[in-house]
């Protein structure tokens, strides 16, 4: 290996080492917002839904809901609490619910006018009764007409027991709300926009939690004529000693390990040069995998 194949390698690796380090992971942002997700016991339904203000008020799913004019709420560290109904929109698919407690960590919102196609997003709830489940995937399509109404697409996977959850990004804010899956599909879930949620929300009167998580509330304002928009939250940029980090250490092993096989192997090269190559050896004739299981999963 020469000098100059050993700084291809280096380059390589480096690139490699940026690629890792530029990836997102959803971990922070499930993390910011799964102490306000709530499980829904509504009758013989179990479903999810998430507190939008700290006084109390969460969102769910009108279908999951029924006529009920009260729910149990199952909050994240399991205590179960009665909840009244205060709101439905049927054609919405939306549900607002009123706790009795104050001071409660309430998720923050995203505009879903301002996603892209492909944008990582994961969906929080109780699947098939199991509480506090994550599903992650990309939006599939921003504006899906079915049926007259219009869904976000995802591709997350969605079952009985997800409708009402939050749909976050990859920055822990929510961007839909869980509605409806197709069954005969694999993975084809649609989520009713946060831009028509922030819009029921204002028209009940909530205060929604600021960008950020901060614990002040301030009204969403809806444009004239628009659906309703939230400020855009400040950029908070990474900390240089992480990239450092990250990109610096990766780079100084590649180089050192690099450098210490070029030296070795052009040494040693020119004497196997004449060295006859060494194939490997076919598999014997009384080795027999016809009885090795395979399950597919």
């Amino acid at each position: 290996m020469s000098a100059r194949y050993s700084w291809l390698v280096v380059i390589i690796l480096v690139g490699a080492s940026l690629s890792i380090a530029s990836a997102q992971d959803m971990s922070g942002a499930i993390e910011q917002v799964k102490e306000s997700v709530l499980t829904i016991k509504s009758g013989e339904r179990v479903g999810a839904g998430f507190i939008v203000s700290p006084d109390g008020h969460g969102l769910t799913s009108a279908h999951l809901v029924g006529d009920n004019s009260q729910v149990t709420a199952v909050l994240a560290n399991d205590e179960e609490l009665d909840a009244k109904v205060t709101k439905t929109d049927a054609a919405l698919d939306l549900a607002l619910i009123k706790l009795d407690l104050q001071n409660l960590p309430a998720v923050r919102f995203a505009p879903s006018s301002e996603l892209k196609q492909g944008a990582r997003v994961a969906a929080l709830g109780a699947p098939l009764g199991l509480e506090g489940s994550v599903s992650e995937g990309i939006v599939s399509a921003l504006e899906r007409e079915v049926k007259g109404k219009r869904y976000l697409q995802i591709d997350a996977a969605l079952n009985e027991g997800n409708s009402g959850g939050p749909v976050i990004d990859e920055h822990g804010r929510v961007v839909g709300v869980a509605t409806a899956v197709v069954k005969e599909a694999q993975n084809v879930g649609f989520a009713v926009p946060s831009d028509a949620a922030i819009a029921f929300l204002q028209e009940a009167g909530v205060l929604l939690s600021l960008p950020l998580g901060q614990q002040g509330a301030a009204a969403v304002k809806r444009p004239t004529g628009g659906p309703a928009r939230l400020p855009a939250p400040p950029v908070v940029k990474q900390a240089e000693p992480a990239w450092l980090l990250l990109v610096g250490i990766p780079f100084a092993v590649a180089l050192v390990v690099s450098l210490l096989v070029s030296l070795l192997v052009t040494r040693r090269i020119r004497h196997r040069l004449a060295e006859p190559e060494i194939s490997l050896a076919p598999a014997s004739e009384d080795e027999d995998l016809s009885d090795v299981d395979i399950t597919l999963h």
